[in-house]
């Protein structure tokens, strides 16, 4: 390498820093040899070996000769977790407890897990030093040791046993081996619990995930400002995505955003329109985490603002299970759509579908080995890592049948599990029987074990049609089918076949669903007509274009979709076929349509045994009088053109389901006499109904009746009032509904009832004989409400959540008896005008209270003290608040605009349970209550105190007036660093209350790390000009991890939206907090969190930053005096250089490669004396090199390529002669101040002149310009190669040949980018200067200078200029020349 090049690669090269503490051992044991060393102590040993967890064990690990304190204490240090074996001559020996005193401060200050294990000894002894501890103690201090030493040994006993430990004598009596399979799980929860994604049985996961991080190639530095998109491909249940979920759970917290867009293909498969949209709110929604939800109108709106929304997002994305090029299309079409630097990982069966996208890489899922697929296997079976003995031989026999699928192995070992070895012998016989271990043969084993043929029916229906639905509904249809319920669903959980999500709905992988579908097919292959069940749109279409149904068909599914790009209020595309296609299904139970349309025949022929009909936007205005619906138990007609139901209404006695929302040209509900057995009515955004039939009221079973958004519906037919079953009644945004009846009270069921948005202005006083009701909400926008709007409250003794905001209520209207609500834990009175409150301490259940916007509230009565939530902002009239000494529950407390408010009395006694406080713009609180509040703060995390103030308090210890604070973490000197207090003082002018959101950086330049703590969601930053307020958080340290000595820099981040650019950050403080108790509360706040990453900073003579996006501005250099090497490269956002940065006097490096938006360098960097190679290659907003360069004596590398920079300053005096220059792209010409130039070639001749007035020739200047003649060039990264110079004396007949500069074409931007920026057809500048003490030259000299290129064959020499330096100052950088750059021949013949 020469030696520019090994120059570049010096200075470009990270220093040797870890992202975060490598480990070398995942557990370290800690034991009294002569006690378990080879008994328990041995065999926990090979039992954590045997699952794969690296433990250090003394014998194993050091012989005897090599077993000293130092080796010892880097094995401690190197451990994730410490297991101590407490055995009754554990504290004999002194050894023993060096290394518990040890293991205690690795636990204190790198946050080591510990777990004592009290081996036949009680955990009193060891914690009070008692039985068998007490003599060996006894023994310590009459000998030899300290008393400090006793001590210390003494009190790490006893913070050991304090741990959350385990106790031999609580496994089954002291049954060993249970015992260690119990810490085995132990200390696997404690290995994986970081993960945030649900991962059951992790087993063979590591070498899989090693070989994908290659493919995903996030950490090297050349690949973080790229975008790639990798593929997961392998067949279902390869485990593709637990492999998916392991990637994200290891990797998302370096990335800005990250979304896991779990099973995209049955999602699409369920709502075939909305599917979509669906998945891309979840994608914005996850990314960006914004106060309100985002919603999408449809695909093609989702697209632009996917597009247009995370592009400068630099995001992890999981498309989990795709097998549909439009599907990507809508989620990730191009790598554009994301930030630089993001990852999108699919996982798919589809090899097609990968190179469709055109993947940067794939990563073929591969099948588990012998040993892992029998430890998982073990672990379905027999809930442990390994079989039992008489079962080992077995469990292989099973293994090679299962041939490695994981999926296939979960199924069989969880049909297995607690039977006995002759089931297992009957259960292998039938694998036997399947000798090719076809997949999907091996998965039917559990299908075949199911316990009659109504089982396996149900499975089939659920794989055809039911993946994705509510559990309760399917149980239903599935019981009009004629099927036990819900016993039948039961049975497949049990099996593993069918799985209910957190939201009830029924999942099933894809090889259980497909396995189904393919038992349907394999009855009669290739012919669809016979299959008892059709869901292929292939198959369906095929059968009803050519009316070949077969009374075979039980159930038939088609969904006509929307193209991707479309709008959804595009011409749907409506297929039709004829009704008598459907006539010879004489079986058909089910059958889900959208978008078709039924053209000719008669519906009286239609099957007669329908149970479920689900068909979206049926094309009809009613349905046909000889619709066959006897046997009917579900109707959704969602989306209909229905104007009425029904013309006949025939009597439909199965009927429990009817959902017709959003039929919006519906006008009147059916009569619902003919419907005796209805269960559920959703007549939901029907925005035409008016009416609704009257014999609503007879139906003795109907418990959910939703009208939400019925805006034309007024009023509710009197019968309706009688209903003694309806338990839900929603009429939120009905807004010209009036009046709910006197008959309310007769609906003794109900429990809910809704009517936001309404026009009611008075309840019945019937209201009050709803015993049961626990839901009421009747929140209002406008008017005024009747005096007497609420009858009398104290009857509702259920009633648990109460809304009646926007009512603009008066202390006359106001419920008197609102404190009898004994059972209340939700309470909305916000917007109203009320004056005063009763006192609300009897409402124990209480939880959480809105009075937010009661302007004329001037005091909040009594509270009750299990109140966790108080939300009062903008009751600007309030002055007394009750005693908060008693609170010890409140969590949150929201006051803010109360001007008038002095105190809260009692309220420093209750902060340690409080996350948040905000009462920005009380502007008359004492000074003793602030003070209080804010040194007696002791929540960490999520939120804070937010206070009006311009200044940072002066306990804190250091203070720095911008966003960016420094400290080095002092001697803890006998104390211990609980954590920090942060303190940010900003202004804010947003009109906007919630526009901008806040995430603290702190980067601990010693040990290379960086925690982004986002903590607030939605900060307030309304305010008013000139108006600054103060926040005020602490942070823990088993988060921040800071040890003595720690160089630490923290900034505060301000992340705009659009419309809110005034908040600006003026202050910031950090206070140590010292033995002091803080209590952690992210736990509770999901929306929040802590994101760990690499900052790639080491020592005091380096910072290294690379593609680091947060970062705006750079560090006081005066904070780091021994300072050598500045590289800040790919930082984007950065805008300003500290000023200090000129008075480093070693700083030799500064590379600010790639930082987009910095325009200038401070002049104080002008006066370096140090500084030898500046690097500001893409720099693209850079316009100015200042006057001061010239100043720079010690500058030999400059290199400004894609910037704005158009000319050298004139003041230059480069010195440096030799290697190295000035490298500059952009349209340049040689500079005017050269006096010899060759405008057309790459040759100059010229003649010395004469000494004149005692001037010494001190050598020449030499200036290129070169461009490339190869067009490939124009989109290539970039190249470069040595140019020769050949400095020819004519006169003595010697040629100097030299290899100091470098032909450098580097193209950062495309074609679109280089004219925004104004570098279309650029041409390179290269400035050097040869020293006369290599030339010696002499007056009256012939010379000719020819610059070749034939190492760089892409470069074309444009113009040559020479400049001849009398008197100057030139400095030789290179020692002992190299004949490598400098050689001379002599007599040579030119």
């Amino acid at each position: 390498m020469d030696a520019r090049k090994a120059h570049k690669a010096s200075s470009s090269s990270s220093p040797s820093t870890s992202s975060s503490k490598l480990w070398k051992y995942q557990v370290f044991l800690s034991f009294r040899g002569e006690d378990t060393r080879k008994g328990f102590t041995g065999h926990l040993h090979a039992a954590l070996s045997h699952a794969g967890i690296s433990a250090f064990l003394d014998d194993n690990e050091l012989k005897r000769a090599e077993f000293i304190k130092t080796q010892l204490e880097q094995a401690i240090d190197g451990s994730m977790i410490s297991i101590i074996v407490f055995s009754k001559s554990y504290a004999d020996s002194s050894w023993c407890l060096d290394e518990l005193v040890k293991i205690m401060e690795c636990r204190e200050k790198l946050g080591q897990q510990v777990i004592p294990l009290f081996y036949n000894v009680e955990a009193s002894d060891v914690r009070k030093q008692t039985g068998s501890f007490a003599l060996a103690f006894e023994k310590h201090e009459a000998g030899k040791h300290e008393k400090e030493k006793v001590q210390r040994w003494r009190n790490a006993l006893s913070q050991a046993a304090d741990l959350c430990g385990e106790d031999l004598k609580n496994a089954d009596s002291g049954h060993e081996a249970k015992f260690i399979d119990k810490i085995l799980g132990v200390v696997n929860k404690q290995l994986y619990s970081k993960y945030q994604l649900d991962i059951e049985h992790l087993v063979g996961i590591t070498s899989r995930l090693k070989v994908l991080s290659d493919h995903l190639d996030i950490e090297k530095s050349g690949s973080k400002d790229v975008v790639r998109m990798i593929g997961i491909l392998g067949m279902g249940g390869i485990g593709k995505t637990t492999l998916a979920k392991t990637v994200y759970n290891k990797f998302e917290r370096i990335f800005e955003g990250r979304s896991f867009l779990a099973n995209v293909r049955e999602v699409i498969a369920h709502q075939p329109i909305y599917g979509l949209v669906g998945l891309q709110e979840q994608l914005l929604n996850d990314i960006l985490k914004s106060k309100d939800p985002i919603k999408v109108g449809s695909v093609a709106i989702g697209i632009d603002m996917i597009r247009e929304k995370l592009c400068f997002k630099r995001a992890l994305v999981i498309i989990d299970d795709a097998d549909d090029l439009q599907q990507l299309k809508a989620i990730a079409r191009a790598r554009d759509w994301f930030g630089p630097g993001s990852r999108i990982v699919i996982t798919t069966r589809n090899q097609h579908l990968l190179d469709q996208v055109g993947v940067d890489s794939t990563y073929m899922a591969q099948a588990m080995d012998e040993k892992e697929a029998l430890e998982l296997f073990s672990r379905h079976a027999f809930e442990s890592g390994y079989p039992n003995q008489e079962y080992l031989d077995l469990s292989k026999r099973v293994i090679r049948y299962c041939r490695g699928l994981p999926l296939a192995l979960e199924v069989v070992g969880s049909f297995l599990i607690k039977r006995s070895t002759a089931e297992w012998e009957s259960h292998l016989e039938k694998l036997q029987r399947n000798p090719d271990g076809d997949i999907q043969k091996i998965l039917r084993i559990s299908y075949d074990g199911l316990p009659d043929q109504e089982k396996r029916e149900i499975f089939l229906d659920i794989s055809c049609f039911f993946i994705g639905m509510d559990k309760d509904y399917v149980t239903k249809i599935l019981k009009g089918c004629g099927f036990a319920q819900p016993i039948g669903i039961s049975v497949l959980i049990e099996r593993c076949l069918v799985t209910v999500s957190e939201e009830n709905k029924l999942m099933m992988h894809d090889l259980l669903r497909d396995m189904g579908r393919e038992i349907v097919r394999e009855k009669s292959p290739g012919r669809p007509e016979k299959f008892s069940r059709l869901w292929k749109r292939e198959d369906v279409t095929d059968v009803l274009s050519d009316e070949s149904g077969t009374k075979k068909i039980e159930g038939v599914a088609l969904h006509l979709d929307l193209d991707v790009d479309s709008d959804i209020d595009s011409d749907l595309d409506l297929t039709r076929f004829g009704a008598q296609a459907f006539t010879n299904m004489k079986k058909l139970r089910l059958l889900h349509l959208s978008n078709v349309r039924l053209t000719g025949g008669e519906y009286k022929d239609f099957p007669k045994k329908l149970i479920w009909l689900c068909w979206h936007y049926f094309p009809l205005e009613s349905i046909p009088d000889d619709f066959p619906m006897k046997k009917l138990v579900a109707l959704d007609l969602q989306y209909s053109f229905l104007k009425i139901v029904w013309k006949d209404c025939k009597l439909h006695q199965n009927l429990k389901i009817l959902n017709l929302s959003r039929s919006y040209w519906l006008t009147k509900s059916p009569d619902f006499s003919k419907l005796p057995n209805l269960e559920e009515l959703i007549l939901e955004s029907c925005k035409s109904l008016s009416e609704v039939h009257p014999s609503i009221g007879d139906l003795w079973r109907l418990s959910l009746v939703n009208l939400k958004e019925c805006q034309m519906l007024k009023d509710l037919p009197l019968n309706f009032y009688k209903s003694k079953s309806i338990e839900t009644l929603l009429l939120n945004g009905c807004s010209s509904f009036e009046k709910l009846a006197e008959g309310l009270g007769d609906m003794v069921s109900l429990t809910t009832l809704k009517a936001d948005y309404t026009a009611i202005r008075q309840l019945p006083s019937s209201i009050l004989k709803l015993k049961k009701l626990k839901a009421l909400s009747l929140c209002y926008e406008k008017g005024s409400p009747s005096t007497n709007l609420l009858p009398p409250l104290q009857s509702l003794s259920s009633l648990r959540e109460f809304a009646l905001a926007d009512w603009s209520l008066t202390d006359d209207a106001f419920p008197k008896d609102l404190c009898s609500l004994n059972s209340l834990e939700n309470l909305d009175l916000s917007r109203n005008d009320f004056c005063s409150l009763p006192s609300l301490s009897r409402l124990s259940q209480l939880h959480d209270l809105s009075l937010n916007k009661c302007r004329n509230l001037c005091a909040i009565p009594d509270l009750p003290t299990n109140l966790k939530v108080l939300r009062a902002d903008g009751c600007f009239a309030l002055e007394k608040m009750p005693d908060f000494s008693e609170m010890s529950n409140i969590r949150e407390l929201h006051l803010n605009d109360s001007g008038k408010l002095t105190e809260i009395l009692g309220l420093d006694k209750s902060l340690n349970s409080m996350t948040r406080i905000h009462m920005e713009n009380c502007t008359n609180l004492t000074a003793d209550f602030r003070k209080n509040i804010l040194q007696g703060w002791t929540s960490c995390g999520y939120g804070g105190i937010f206070l009006s103030a311009n200044d940072i308090p002066d306990w804190f210890h250091y203070v720095h007036d911008d966003d960016i604070v420094y400290f080095t973490v002092p001697q803890s000197v006998g104390r211990n660093l609980k954590g920090l207090t942060l303190s940010f003082v900003y202004s804010s002018d947003s009109f906007f209350r919630s526009c901008t959101s806040f995430s603290i950086l702190i980067k601990n330049m010693t040990e290379g790390t960086e925690l982004d703590a986002r903590i607030i969601s939605n900060p307030p930053t309304k305010g008013e000009k000139d108006s600054y307020y103060l926040w005020q958080v602490q942070l823990s340290n088993d988060e921040l991890k800071l040890q003595d000595g720690d160089k630490v820099l923290i900034e505060i981040i301000v992340e705009e939206k659009y419309g809110c650019e005034n908040v600006k950050v003026k202050k910031t403080g950090v206070s140590l907090v010292w033995d002091k108790f803080m209590n952690e509360n992210m736990i509770d706040y999901h929306l929040c969190a802590y994101e760990r990453r690499p900052y790639l900073v080491n020592d005091d003579d380096i910072i290294h930053v690379e593609y680091d996006n947060h970062i705006t501005k750079s560090p006081d250099f005066s904070k780091f005096p021994n300072l050598k090497k500045l590289i800040l490269k790919g930082c984007k956002e950065l805008i300003k250089v500290h000023s200090s940065i000129g008075y480093l006097g070693g700083l030799s490096l500064v590379n600010l490669q790639g930082c987009f938006m910095l325009e200038d360098l401070p002049l104080n960097f002008y006066k370096s004396k140090s500084i030898e190679t500046l690097l500001l290659n893409g720099c693209s907003s850079f316009e100015d090199l200042a006057d001061g360069l010239g100043d720079m004596v010690s500058l030999t590398i400059l290199e400004a390529d894609n910037t704005r920079i158009r000319e050298i300053p004139s003041s230059i005096r480069w010195t440096s002669c030799g290697f190295g220059g000035i490298y500059l792209n952009g349209i340049y010409d040689i500079p005017e101040w050269f006096e010899l130039v060759d405008d057309v070639d790459n040759i100059i001749f010229f003649e010395v002149p004469q000494k004149i007035m005692g001037r010494d020739l001190k050598g020449l200047t030499i200036c290129l310009v070169y461009s490339s003649d190869r067009l490939k060039f124009v989109h290539s990264v970039g190249s470069e190669g040595p140019i020769g110079i050949i400095v020819r004396n004519l006169t003595k007949r010697t040629a100097l040949h030299t290899k100091i500069a470098f032909a450098s074409l580097k193209r950062r931007y495309g074609y679109r980018d280089s004219i925004r920026l104004g570098l279309q057809g650029a041409d390179y500048l290269w400035q050097g200067q040869l020293s006369n003490d290599v030339l010696c030259l002499q007056g009256g000299d012939r010379v000719s200078i020819f610059v070749r290129t034939d190492d760089v064959d892409f470069v074309k020499v444009k113009k040559t200029g020479v400049h001849l330096e009398w008197d100057k100052v030139m400095k030789e950088n290179i020692d002992n020349p190299d004949p490598h750059f400098y050689n001379l021949e002599t007599n040579r013949d030119f």
